[in-house]
């Protein structure tokens, strides 16, 4: 038999309005990704202490929209539907023909549904554990926090070279959970969509092809005053080709992610932050040729003595005016 406190607490979560909450993530002919996210985000728990109506949207990048195919099924089957039918989750899909990631990532923001509360970004070789959005949800309700950020876990392939593994390199760091942060990427996030409507905030378009603009959205976000938190229990996992497990990806990519760190400062920073992240760009340089010979005995030191060097490089030259473009389109009309 409940107790009188117990049936209150019952009352209280049963008359708790659902939150709207919008799940996109941008696609780029990877049908098999498509459809492990979307069967992942089909079994997210939504606790009666929580509650919230959930849509995904799914933006393609491939002007000739190959990844509708890989989304009709989840229609077609009654997993997800296109209105407010049976409680099912909704599911959108839209084409953005313009190349390039920022657009598609704007065209996601515009896409959302009026009566957006919260806005998650996940990418589409990513999928979440069943709690993910309902730990999102706890630490928002602990902490007030206008975003949430969460931890990416690599999966890697069975033919995987060990040397990358115990570098650490495609390792992220990890935080206390509810800590305060000041940084977030699209790759596992859920912010306040009004809020970050309210301030203006879109993706970088002249970063066209150089990513990073994640990185940039987020960082403006913060100078207006944006709280982020961090939550540890909001994993996502996250696929790692082996075609990414080489020497010239893993420093090109390092490369790339100073590099993308000055052209956001080009764009936005003041003077002296200017100033500042070439001075900053030379000292890790330094630094990384002084670690760097511990490659011989040490994938971890090694690979962060490398790490400084090609980083701090990206960052020198970003400030000089070269702008590294890594997703731009080969002749073949791939992305790289």
């Amino acid at each position: 038999m409940k107790n009188f406190d117990g049936e209150i607490i019952e009352q209280r979560i049963a008359s708790k309005k659902p939150v709207n909450i919008v799940v996109a993530f941008l696609t780029y002919r990877r049908p098999d990704g498509v459809k492990k996210l979307l069967e992942a985000l089909a079994h997210q728990v939504n606790d009666p202490a929580r509650p919230y109506t959930l849509t995904v949207l799914v933006v393609d990048n491939d002007a000739t929209g190959s990844g509708q195919a890989a989304v009709t099924p989840f229609i077609e089957s009654g997993i997800y539907s296109t209105g407010d039918l049976r409680g099912a989750p909704m599911l959108k899909y839209c084409v953005e023909k313009e190349p390039g990631i920022p657009f598609a990532r704007n065209r996601a923001l515009d896409e959302s549904p009026e009566n957006t509360e919260l806005f998650c970004f996940l990418d589409d070789d990513e999928w979440p554990v069943d709690n993910w959005l309902d730990s999102m949800l706890a630490v928002r309700e602990i902490t007030s926090a206008d975003c949430i950020y969460g931890p990416v876990e690599p999966v890697y392939p069975e033919d995987a070279p060990e040397y990358f593994i115990r570098a650490g390199v495609f390792e992220r760091k990890r935080r206390q959970d509810r800590q305060r942060i000041n940084y977030a990427a699209s790759n596992n996030v859920m912010f306040d969509y009004p809020l970050f409507r309210s301030l203006g905030l879109r993706f970088e378009e002249r970063m066209r092809y150089t990513g990073g603009t994640d990185y940039l959205f987020f960082n403006r976000a913060v100078r207006g005053g944006v709280k982020i938190h961090w939550s540890s229990s909001a994993l996502v996992y996250d696929i790692i080709p082996r075609s990414r497990m080489t020497w010239k990806w893993v420093l090109q990519r390092q490369y790339r992610l100073g590099n993308t760190f000055a052209v956001s400062d080009i764009f936005y920073g003041s003077t002296k932050q200017r100033i500042y992240r070439l001075v900053y760009g030379m000292a890790r340089i330094g630094l990384g040729v002084m670690i760097t010979p511990s490659v011989l005995f040490s994938p971890y030191w090694g690979m962060r003595g490398l790490s400084h060097i090609l980083r701090g490089a990206g960052m020198v030259t970003g400030i000089l005016g070269h702008s590294y473009q890594e997703y731009r389109p080969d002749a073949a009309g791939k992305v790289s």
